[in-house]
């Protein structure tokens, strides 16, 4: 029979903020950490090989990070360019006629494929670090 210590807490308090940081201030933080990791995803598309091809702008200019919603709640983030020749651009194959030296297909993919925690790290960090959510 464990002994008797005459010591109890009140966790009433503490359950309740609790709820808050699980159900408010981590999906929030969550959603701010994903449009982190969009926004270097997309800068990528564009400064690192293979580049997403430049020739008046307008591929660029259309970029896009846009939260995915289940109910009310943010379930991730789509990131893309949104003019619609972008898709057959990034499924292009190698020998197309770029207009961009370094312009490649899956400009988008290739940065996922080969180092997923680069786009992973911005999101966890900043739920760790509890910062503002923007």
């Amino acid at each position: 029979m464990p002994t008797k210590t005459g010591f109890t807490m009140d966790f009433k308090d503490f359950n309740k903020g609790f709820k808050l940081i699980i159900e408010k201030t981590v999906p929030d933080l969550a959603q701010a950490g994903l449009f982190k990791a969009g926004a270097l995803l997309i800068r990528d598309a564009i400064m690192e090989e293979p580049k997403a091809p430049h020739l008046k702008g307008h591929l660029w200019r259309s970029q896009k990070i846009e939260k995915l919603e289940e109910g009310d709640k943010i379930i991730g983030v789509q990131v893309g360019f949104d003019v619609p020749y972008a898709a057959r651009l990034h499924e292009a194959p190698n020998n197309w006629n770029w207009t961009l030296d370094g312009s490649g297909p899956k400009f988008l993919e290739a940065k996922m494929a080969t180092n997923p925690n680069k786009y992973i790290e911005p999101a966890a960090t900043h739920i760790r670090e509890g910062q503002k959510p923007i």
